[in-house]
């Protein structure tokens, strides 16, 4: 996982987590994969939504110079599903650890709503920083759509031990089920920042 790959998730660090889960076995249960499925679904539908039928002035306004216009986000979304996705499997190639005390669904809860608290920003690492590689809000939800389904289809049928190989992460050690719950989410959190771009005052009308 690139070292610079930190959104700020300072709530979620000091939060209590439930006593680890009594599992040798860091396979995902059923309820861990439909929460995961879940994120990767709402973020996919939100985000292709927040890009469907925009103008190449809307897709290319910006609220300020230093603000990311829609286009800019949408590409750090594609970029990103890969390159966090890619991450978690980085991790899977650590060795096996004892099942983390933080590797529950309590966690999982509480990283996906860190990651979507819009109140903490952060510096996007160069690999995801984007730089006008996507033209259309098509170009977008094409390559995106692809990525997510790929990584769907892994996520419904793997049974890489996914809750015992563990990397740093944003919110301190983290598993690589929950660099893939990173994933899904950070999806939604830079959706909410399309959303914040179009309820600007000078967001062209068409």
């Amino acid at each position: 996982m690139h070292k610079r790959l930190i959104l700020s998730i300072a709530a979620i660090s000091v939060l209590a987590v439930a006593p680890a889960m009594a599992a040798d076995s860091g396979a995902l249960n059923d309820a861990e994969r439909a929460f995961l499925i879940e994120q990767m679904e709402m973020s996919k539908k939100a985000f292709l939504a927040s890009i469907s039928g925009l103008s190449e002035a809307q897709w290319k306004f910006k609220p300020a110079p230093a603000v990311w216009s829609v286009a800019e986000c949408a590409e750090h979304i594609v970029l990103s599903e890969s390159f966090i996705f890619d991450g978690a499997q980085q991790v899977l190639k650590t060795p096996a650890v004892a099942r983390p005390e933080k590797s529950n669904l309590e966690f999982d809860h509480m990283l996906a709503m860190g990651v979507q608290d819009r109140s903490h920003k952060a510096t996007a690492p160069e690999p995801i920083t984007p730089s006008g590689k996507i033209a259309t809000p098509a170009d977008a939800a094409r390559e995106f759509t692809a990525k997510r389904d790929k990584n769907e289809e892994y996520v419904k049928t793997t049974s890489d031990e996914l809750r015992t190989h563990v990397g740093p992460g944003p919110a301190g050690p983290m598993d690589a089920y929950q660099f893939l719950v990173l994933m899904a989410t950070h999806t939604a959190r830079h959706t909410a920042q399309i959303k914040e771009v179009q309820a600007n005052a000078n967001y062209p009308a068409k």
